[in-house]
């Protein structure tokens, strides 16, 4: 008797979610102009939007949120269903280099999209 080997799902965190998906990417500056009260407020902005999020249950299973900070770029955040996305605390640092956040954000969507594509889950366009 031939044995089949199990093929596991390429990626799990699609299995039991159906839903289109929508990847949200913030970019965020985080560079040392934005110290004192503004990134109080961009903390204060993030806990706010994770808030919104979850009281929104379509929302919740469609919007994907990755964040990109600059000030140096660094992936904060991977894409992560809304349900499951926690606000960052972000600190200051930095210069300001949003050319090279923007160019990783695009990359960074661009894999999503080849990810969505390759498990067959319908998104919508970024």
């Amino acid at each position: 008797m031939t044995q089949l080997a199990q093929v596991p799902f390429s990626d799990l965190t699609f299995v039991d979610n159906p839903e289109p998906r929508c990847p949200c990417v913030l970019l965020l500056d985080t560079s040392s102009s934005m110290s004192g009260q503004p990134i109080k407020q961009l903390n204060t902005g993030l806990k706010q939007f994770q808030q919104e999020l979850a009281s929104d249950p379509l929302g919740a299973k469609r919007v994907e949120v990755a964040i990109i900070s600059f000030g140096p770029v660094r992936v904060q955040q991977d894409f992560i269903t809304a349900d499951m996305f926690a606000a960052p605390h972000l600190a200051t640092e930095g210069g300001t280099p949003m050319g090279e956040a923007i160019m990783e954000a695009l990359d960074l969507i661009k894999l999503r999209k080849q990810q969505y594509q390759t498990n067959g889950v319908a998104y919508y366009r970024p």
